[in-house]
């Protein structure tokens, strides 16, 4: 009975043991990088970032890195321009308002380059 036990113990620190070092942490990727988050010391917009929360139906739409909005003095976030969330529910913003948003993103940004590629298939407005 002892030597079973004994037994049982050595295969079960010898599977714990093997399972802590083969197993990736919370904070890893199955292959082997961090996994993808938000850098902690990143500012938040909280109220925008409660409605992403708010809006969004099922937690499998939305990851770790589109589940907030940065927070910025300098950016407009979409609610400023189009009244609410990019994406909110009964909310369809005109086109000339979502252009007048790209254009303000690349006035704010130096990440974002906006180029006009010709007008639509009725003749209307830039796409962008």
């Amino acid at each position: 009975m002892a030597d079973s036990r004994r037994v049982r113990n050595t295969a079960l620190g010898i599977f714990s043991a093997l399972f802590l070092i083969l197993a990736p942490s919370a904070a890893t990727a199955a292959d082997g990088e961090t996994a993808p988050a938000r850098d902690p010391k990143q500012a938040i917009d909280e109220p925008y970032t409660a409605k992403i929360q708010k809006y969004t139906t099922a937690p499998y739409f939305n990851s770790p890195l589109v589940n907030y909005l940065p927070s910025s003095n300098t950016v407009p976030t979409p609610e400023a321009v189009l009244g609410d969330i990019a994406g909110a529910p009964g909310v369809l913003p005109y086109a000339e308002d979502v252009y007048k948003y790209m254009r303000m993103l690349e006035k704010a940004s130096p990440r974002v380059k906006v180029f006009s590629i010709g007008t639509t298939e009725e003749g209307r407005g830039p796409k962008i």
